[in-house]
């Protein structure tokens, strides 16, 4: 059906909070399709989440990677950038399995041979072909950023990809391969059984529905963040590997876990989300310190 453009038109037939209403309605389902052409199971944090890591960590970047990274991206800061490597999944499909890494339940940590070598028979054009998981990717991708030798089109993609895959590995079911990383732990969430337009699960909730739960804005929220940081000490862990995080966040995802049916409540929320801005703290400050070393020096 063709929009009618003319407002005059419009007015008569359709009362004045009948728009606002329809207009609610255009907004919640363009945000449900943008949703839906993610690939679930590597949908991590949703854009607010990865938006307030890269928040955090453009607050503590020495002054030679600022310069560095304005260079790169242009007039987009790296917030602007947090969510392209989701956004083009679709496109770049060998890319899939380069944001999570699926540890076994029982096992002691990530295992390289074990984790990180699916591949998913598909090579990038510009990127030689590597392991498929996240700890790999993170590593590859510093090397391209620090390599003077490569192009600025494969420092900016490195960088656009480190942004976000430095937080996907903090997602704590981002490192678990049960249930497809809680999936398929089907859940209700604050009393709703329908998250959008799926049935609640997992992890779902821990990517949008518990930071939405807060309430914060994007600079409330990241105000927040720097306050947990300084009151933490947690400047302290700034350090690690990628192999160090993924084995943080597949403890974490072990103490968060529900099982099928199980609720999340006020109660899960407040055991948790202390837990889940920790993560969010130290994805900003460790996605700083790994870009101070690759691009600050």
């Amino acid at each position: 059906m063709n929009e009618i453009s003319s407002p005059a038109m419009r007015a008569p037939c359709i009362p004045q909070p009948a728009i606002k209403i329809l207009s609610m309605m255009r907004r919640h389902f363009a945000i449900c399709a943008a949703l839906l052409t993610l690939s679930i199971p590597s949908l991590a944090w949703g854009p607010e989440g990865h938006r307030i890591v890269a928040d955090v960590a453009a607050h503590h970047l020495n002054a030679v990677a600022k310069r560095r990274i304005r260079d790169l991206l242009g007039n987009d800061d790296l917030a602007a950038v947090s969510t392209w490597a989701d956004e083009i999944k679709n496109q770049r499909r060998e890319t899939y399995f380069w944001h999570f890494v699926d540890i076994p339940w029982n096992a002691n940590g990530f295992s390289e041979s074990r984790d990180c070598s699916r591949a998913s028979g598909m090579r990038s054009a510009d990127i030689q072909y590597r392991h498929n998981c996240v700890v790999d990717e993170i590593l590859a991708f510093q090397r391209v950023l620090s390599d003077h030798a490569a192009s600025r089109s494969e420092q900016t993609e490195a960088l656009k990809f480190l942004v976000h895959f430095v937080a996907d590995i903090h997602q704590p079911l981002h490192a678990i391969g049960e249930a497809h990383g809680g999936n398929d732990v089907h859940i209700s969430e604050f009393g709703q059984s329908e998250c959008g337009a799926r049935p609640c699960n997992l992890h779902f909730t821990w990517d949008i529905g518990l930071i939405e739960h807060a309430h914060r804005s994007e600079p409330n929220y990241v105000a927040h963040i720097e306050k947990l940081i300084l009151q933490a000490n947690l400047q302290n862990q700034a350090d690690g590997t990628a192999e160090d995080w993924a084995n943080e966040s597949f403890k974490v995802a072990h103490q968060v876990w529900l099982n099928d049916g199980e609720s999340v409540d006020e109660r899960y929320y407040r055991q948790s989300i202390g837990v889940l801005d920790k993560q969010l703290a130290l994805a900003g400050l460790r996605l700083a310190k790994l870009l101070n070393r690759a691009v600050g020096e």
